[in-house]
């Protein structure tokens, strides 16, 4: 069975190359651009460019069902991101009539994607949530506007969606003020045609946890606590430790399991929490229901889900549970350079309450030089690292 991996522009796409291929599994890597880093992985055995996602859903979805059924045999498709999962599981009886992905059901896809959904869900189960609200009307935003403390986030409620065929983004922001707090929410209703979540900012460390799951049941996990982010007001994480055994990756565990068997999940999955400096509790922040941006680290900690992911779609009996086995701890180079330059430079209202100072956080970044491994360096496998810097300064121009 061959593998075709999706969004080859992301690292954990290029961490799932380079696992597969070292294994003899042979890897066609796909992108909408020609420059992502995996594509030029040696471990890639063909290079795919298809239609955009975002600029064209159903073409892309044809692409994918064409790609498949020229591969054969009905290859394991990976995805990486909101923009190639949610189309291909839109059109899922489609898609699985000439290839493999692991199938959750509709409804559970949908409270997985959508923040207010999962937010809503964890409140019922009795997880502990960031204090939301999720105004339904511009009367219900304007209360909010007057009860919330500030600074406060506005998170669309989901991180991409389409309308009419086309791909449409809003990003999370801080607000500082009411006024500020209205104007983002409107600009955030325009883009996708639903009202955003608004949420109480808080303060503390940031984990996640990472799992494989058939039918709610874990066959693989692991955990890590991320020490730097792309920005000091959030982000994907760039400097990221392996935890697993410790208090903390037990409760997310425990809290993760519970919506697990409520939605009866199948494939990949991770849940964001942030630990409230407030109150000391765990609190859950969002879930990815695919692959992860960190996924390098886990792989390196002795979890190779790729690899196990391939396992799983190939038939093979998942007994047991594999997990986290050794330390490790990993850094995304380029990811760590665009943090740095926004302590430096960046002009944010959001510095006193947010960012490090510039000394402290220069002095980090020189530190993780020594001893740590990277997310897309390989003296292995070099190529990726600078398609990756190609990949940046050809979206800059």
């Amino acid at each position: 069975m061959d593998a075709i991996i999706l969004d080859g522009h992301l690292k954990g796409a290029l961490a799932s190359v380079r696992s597969l291929g070292k294994k003899n599994v042979r890897v066609i890597c796909a992108s909408d651009h020609k420059t992502a880093m995996a594509l030029h992985s040696k471990y890639c055995s063909a290079r795919i460019i298809y239609p955009s996602p975002m600029d064209d859903e159903q073409a892309f979805v044809e692409s994918i069902i064409e790609l498949a059924q020229n591969v054969g045999d009905k290859p394991l498709i990976y995805c990486f991101s909101d923009e190639t999962f949610l189309p291909l599981m839109k059109n899922i009886d489609e898609v699985v009539k000439y290839a493999q992905m692991a199938v959750p059901l509709r409804e559970s896809v949908d409270i997985a994607f959508d923040r207010s959904k999962t937010i809503k869900l964890a409140a019922e189960l009795g997880i502990p949530v960031v204090d939301t609200f999720m105004p339904e009307d511009q009367e219900s935003v304007v209360k909010v506007s007057k009860q919330i403390s500030y600074p406060a986030v506005v998170k669309p409620r989901h991180s991409c969606m389409w309308v009419n065929g086309r791909g449409v983004k809003a990003k999370t922001d801080f607000v500082l003020s009411e006024q500020t707090l209205l104007e983002k929410v409107s600009q955030v209703y325009q883009v996708t045609g639903e009202f955003p979540i608004i949420q109480k900012v808080i303060h503390g460390d940031e984990y996640g946890i990472e799992m494989l799951c058939e039918n709610g049941r874990i066959f693989a996990i692991s955990a890590h606590q991320r020490i730097r982010l792309t920005t000091p007001v959030g982000g994907v994480s760039v400097v990221k430790e392996a935890m697993y055994g410790t208090p903390i990756s037990t409760t997310m565990r425990q809290e993760a399991q519970k919506i697990l068997s409520k939605i009866v999940w199948s494939g990949p999955i991770m849940f964001e929490f942030k630990e409230d400096k407030e109150d000391g509790k765990l609190k859950l922040m969002e879930i990815n229901g695919r692959f992860w941006g960190s996924l390098p680290l886990a792989v390196l900690s002795g979890v190779d889900f790729p690899y196990l992911y391939y396992k799983y779609g190939r038939g093979d009996n998942m007994m047991g549970e594999i997990s986290f086995t050794q330390k490790a701890s990993s850094r995304h180079f380029v990811g760590d350079v665009r943090f740095l330059w926004k302590v430096l430079f960046d002009k944010n209202q959001l510095r006193e309450a947010f960012y490090p100072t510039k000394r402290k956080a220069f002095k980090n970044f020189i530190l993780s030089l020594v001893g740590q491994k990277d997310d897309v360096w390989s003296s292995d496998d070099k190529k990726p690292f600078f398609y990756e810097i190609i990949d940046i300064l050809m979206k800059r121009i």
